[in-house]
């Protein structure tokens, strides 16, 4: 403990040092200052512009999800077209109305769309060795090559239903094919075998097993298919990659790519789909299924290297995609991620599913130029089926807040923020932690007026004051400003509304969204001696880190965890894992006679053994430390070892 005070006190005395300076955190070279995160939400300084015309194609019944895409340009026409996910709202499997994909395409380079329909014969198709026909085939991607077009696709069996998706039995099956066609539109012909199916398919780490969401990819001396695999109750994703001598194969045995469970910085909650190619580089974007579904990752290799795991790399956390203001944009990026190419005239041109107001999908396009991912000033956070928050990797004390913004329902700027980070529940659909809107004070900002707060260890918010406003023209401007003796001073859009007494501490800067809110903001600006922030992380953060499944886990609400909550282990050979970013960490746990001792990983080298057993129940303490890591991405990961071990919380040194 005094080795990580001690470490602490010196970050301060650094900071202390500082003069007093403004930074406006809304430019591009502040963009680093911000936390990304695949729950807790992402300013985004992305620089994507929307086309005219969106939505390109909205849901109606029986298909009210239409939620994934692939867009191609074809070499040979130059047209483009766009195969369309077609999906019964829910994802609902029925043996009457299969999911299918359908494909639009454009003469004039996405001005006008025409729907020509679905892309393959209503005839039904019986794979080799299967008893119940091909049904629903929804997700697929193009590509043209040695004068032909190859198209790779998702399918389920009639008989197929999300009871026995993940396991099916000897008469259902689903998995990945393969199709070509002399023309993009279709209608394109299923080999009589399939490239893999779920049920051949052992389990991956003895839990990845339903294939679907597929790539197809030529290499220069193969073809190369990247599969989305998920593990169910484990609620982890992995991209997995097969090659072949000859696009229907056969292909290798799969290999896992990317996945939670490695033990490598790698932002949970995240479904891969599709891939693209440009300059010999293979991406693979990443999209969060939790709540806010705003936080996107995009993962690179060469091309040539990709079977290798080690080979790729995060080229881009976050800040790639934000929310537009449109009802057809309501629940930010939803179903897989965006896909696209980069035009001959270096402009990346991409669909985008979402879904409207009224929850039906919508399939839309947007584009920015390829070498210019971000905008010099501004971000946009959104907060969709629930709320974000964007954490600010720095503290106070300041002497000024200026915000300038455009809002859509509930936004919050929050100052002397102590709270831990996590999620609610280690699964898909996550969202805040009641623990993250505890611990700090805010100015909240809405439709009707403004109301300044403070709340408390138990989040209970202690009215300040409060205020209304008219309805906000354009963009609203901030001022909030302390003067020597602690008196603060509001100002809205030029005018003084309140004066008096207002916290002012030394905690972290964050920006809210409430539910199917959203802040475009122009600026940022904090004035004082303001110094990097650590970052708490709660035990919901190294369970989701870690795609565990909660039936290995009690989840216990006890004073001996340092706030209160925590999760004791009830299985052998578990793990937990945060992924955080900081040059050190210090990891809290109690210890007690039913515990037992537990391996610590730092970026994939064993560093130390955690005792945790203890004749009498100690409380949460500082129990493993480390400072000076290189780089800012580090994954720190937990490995049972012997009995049972807790998990608490652990402290990202800045």
């Amino acid at each position: 403990m005094a080795r990580w005070l001690g470490l602490l006190l010196l970050a301060a005395a650094a900071a202390s040092a500082d003069i007093t300076k403004t930074v406006d955190y809304a430019l591009i070279e502040h963009q680093a200052a911000w936390l990304r995160h695949p729950v807790y939400g992402d300013p985004s300084f992305d620089a994507f512009e929307r086309a005219d015309g969106n939505p390109i194609h909205r849901g109606t019944p029986p298909y009210e999800w239409p939620v994934n895409g692939f867009l191609f340009e074809d070499p040979v026409s130059r047209h483009w077209f766009l195969y369309v996910g077609n999906y019964l709202k829910g994802y609902s499997l029925t043996p009457d109305t299969p999911s299918q994909c359908t494909v639009f395409r454009s003469v004039d380079q996405g001005q006008h769309w025409e729907d020509l329909g679905p892309i393959f014969a209503p005839e039904e198709h019986l794979y080799e060795g299967e008893v119940s026909p091909l049904f629903s085939a929804p997700d697929v991607s193009v590509l043209y090559a040695e004068g032909r077009y190859h198209l790779c696709f998702d399918w389920a069996t009639k008989n197929t239903v999300w009871a026995n998706a993940a396991a099916p039995p000897p008469e259902a099956n689903s998995g990945v094919g393969y199709a070509w066609s002399d023309r993009p539109e279709g209608p394109y012909h299923i080999t009589p075998r399939p490239i893999a199916t779920t049920r051949e398919q052992k389990p991956l780490l003895g839990k990845y097993r339903r294939l679907y969401a597929s790539t197809l990819i030529r290499r220069a001396n193969d073809w190369l298919v990247l599969t989305l695999t998920d593990s169910g109750p484990y609620f982890g994703w992995a991209l997995i990659g097969m090659s072949a001598a000859a696009p229907q194969g056969p292909y290798s045995t799969p290999k896992l790519l990317l996945h939670p469970e490695s033990l490598d910085f790698h932002p949970p909650l995240l479904e891969f789909f599709p891939a693209f190619v440009h300059d010999g580089v293979l991406y693979a974007p990443a999209t969060s299924v939790a709540r806010n579904r705003n936080f996107q990752t995009l993962f690179c290799t060469a091309l040539e290297q990709a079977m290798d795991p080690e080979a790729w790399a995060i080229g881009q956390l976050g800040s790639i995609w934000h929310a537009g203001p449109a009802e057809h944009e309501a629940y930010g990026i939803w179903g897989q991620t965006f896909s696209g190419f980069v035009a001959g005239d270096g402009t990346f041109q991409v669909m985008f599913p979402s879904r409207d107001r009224a929850g039906n999908g919508t399939i839309n396009r947007a584009f920015r130029p390829w070498d210019t991912p971000y905008r010099p000033r501004g971000f946009v956070l959104s907060g969709h089926s629930g709320p974000s928050l964007a954490y600010l990797k720095r503290r106070g004390p300041a002497q000024e807040l200026r915000l300038e913004l455009e809002q859509t329902g509930t936004v919050r700027l929050l100052w002397d923020y102590t709270a831990p980070l996590g999620p609610d529940r280690p699964r898909s659909d996550a969202s805040l932690h009641p623990l993250m809107l505890t611990r700090h004070a805010a100015l909240e900002l809405t439709a009707q007026g403004w109301a300044l707060y403070e709340a408390g260890d138990d989040g209970e918010r202690k009215p300040v004051a409060e205020g209304t406003l008219p309805a906000p023209e354009g963009t609203r401007a901030v001022d909030l400003a302390w003067q020597e003796d602690s008196q603060a001073v509001l100002r809205i859009d030029g005018a003084a509304c309140w004066s008096g007494p207002l916290r002012n501490g030394p905690g972290a800067f964050a920006l809210f969204t409430g539910a199917h809110s959203r802040a475009a903001v122009h600026r940022l600006a904090i004035t004082g001696p303001v110094a990097a922030a650590p970052i708490t992380y709660l035990y919901t953060e190294a369970l989701v880190g870690a795609a565990q499944n909660m039936n290995d886990w009690e989840e216990q609400s006890n004073p001996v965890f340092r706030y209160g909550t925590g999760a004791v282990s009830k299985a052998s050979g578990v793990q937990v894992k945060w992924n955080i970013e900081g040059t050190g960490f210090a990891l809290w746990a109690p210890r007690g006679p039913e515990y037992g001792s537990a391996e610590l990983y730092v970026d994939g080298v064993m560093s130390g053994v955690l005792q945790l057993h203890a004749p009498a129940r100690e409380a949460s303490a500082l129990r493993y430390s480390r400072a000076g890591l290189e780089g800012t991405r580090h994954a720190i990961v937990v490995r049972a070892r012997t009995g049972r071990f807790p998990v608490d919380a652990i402290d990202a040194l800045p």
